[in-house]
């Protein structure tokens, strides 16, 4: 309760003022700004990654660079992010042709990131992008 007086303090003292009707106090859990805190863990919420999970396959530059900025927003959670999705990237260049040249490879690391930000058991999924960025960079 103390931590609640000095929270409450600290905004008054600041010119700040608290909405009662938007204030939840003692939750163990809380959904904000896209993502589900729980004490000592954040996980993206499920709602907001199945934007992502529901993405039809990029066409041209625009879309690539649309899908990658919706998936960057949630990046943290797939680990060699940049590096996975390189190739995807790599469709943005000037001097790359749109409509992009559409691989196999890049169906791959789309349908990774896809499931990585959207399945519970992220273990195996960082394994096959671990798979796919050294498989990625013997190619290329």
């Amino acid at each position: 309760m103390e931590y609640l007086s000095a929270m409450l303090r600290a905004l008054r003292g600041t010119g700040l003022m608290a909405n009662p009707k938007k204030c939840v106090i003692g939750r163990v859990e809380v959904r904000y700004l896209g993502f589900h805190l729980d004490p000592g863990q954040v996980r993206p919420q499920i709602s907001k990654t199945a934007v992502v999970a529901t993405c039809p396959r990029p066409k041209t530059k625009k879309e690539v660079r649309q899908f990658l900025g919706l998936a960057r927003y949630y990046s943290r959670f797939v680990p060699n992010y940049s590096d996975l999705t390189s190739p995807l990237t790599d469709l943005t260049k000037k001097e790359v042709p749109d409509p992009v040249q559409w691989t196999e490879l890049c169906q791959q690391v789309f349908n990774l990131v896809k499931a990585a930000l959207c399945a519970e058991q992220m273990q195996r999924l960082v394994e096959h992008a671990s798979n796919v960025y050294q498989h990625a960079n013997k190619t290329c």
